[in-house]
């Protein structure tokens, strides 16, 4: 009796760890997670002779140049607001997140953009009774922004996936379609910037069957992140917008 106990303790204690870790992962901030969507894993190998004195002096005085350049930078950045909403209730739904983050990473380097999490101003269009944000008007997201500083929004949902079953006499496989609405929206000027809607099919196959929803969809997602990322690198300004008199 005393080691059921004892196990059954053991359980909750991990599964309460585990309910913790999970939570903090999700309200991860999504800048962060943008940015960390392409971070390299490989890590320097530790050299065995310690650097001199003088040589840790000459890298911590060059580390703070660097930050304080950095710091500079980022105050004459464009601000650029990302409003994303993932509504593919998938049990994956972190690497669809991730599928369309490391293109957005790509476009939006950080030496060029500073990035701001639109999470907030999605609920002020929220309680304006935009439930569906995609359908807002366009003067109302620019006054969700109203007096903030940020240059410009990107607007992007991943609707729920369709999936369809195929099979033929020697193959069985599947079809998914995902369909990713994007805006991007000028704040100083109340203009877009382009308002389009990404609905692209990916299909795969094969003789022994066993093919899951998340390759398919995530080999979907592929291609509309690359679409996302040419649309920024052409039609987003690289420099802080001005009002147009």
């Amino acid at each position: 009796m005393k080691k059921l106990t004892t196990l059954l303790a053991g359980m909750m204690i991990f599964g309460m760890t585990a309910t913790a870790m999970a939570q903090e992962e999700v309200q991860q901030d999504l800048v962060t997670r943008i940015r960390a969507s392409e971070s390299v894993a490989v890590q320097e190998e530790r050299k065995e002779e310690k650097e001199s004195f003088s040589q840790r002096l000459k890298k911590a005085m060059a580390e703070e140049q660097n930050k304080n350049a950095a710091m500079n930078m980022v105050s004459t950045l464009p601000k650029v607001a990302i409003i994303y909403i993932n509504n593919a209730k998938s049990t994956y739904d972190a690497e669809v997140d991730n599928a369309l983050f490391r293109y957005l990473n790509k476009s939006l380097p950080e030496d060029v953009y500073e990035l701001v999490d639109g999470a907030p101003y999605a609920e002020k269009l929220n309680k304006l009774g935009y439930m569906d944000i995609a359908d807002a008007e366009r003067a109302d997201i620019v006054d969700a922004f109203a007096g903030e500083g940020i240059d410009y929004c990107i607007y992007l949902e991943v609707q729920p996936f369709v999936a369809r079953d195929k099979m033929t006499f020697f193959t069985v496989g599947k079809d998914i379609t995902t369909a990713v609405p994007f805006k991007m929206i000028d704040l100083v000027n109340n203009k877009y910037l382009y308002v389009g809607k990404y609905t692209e099919k990916a299909s795969d196959s094969t003789m022994i069957g066993g093919i899951g929803n998340k390759s398919v969809a995530l080999k979907a997602l592929n291609t509309v992140g690359q679409k996302i990322a040419a649309v920024i690198d052409v039609r987003l300004p690289k420099e802080k917008a001005e009002a147009v008199k």
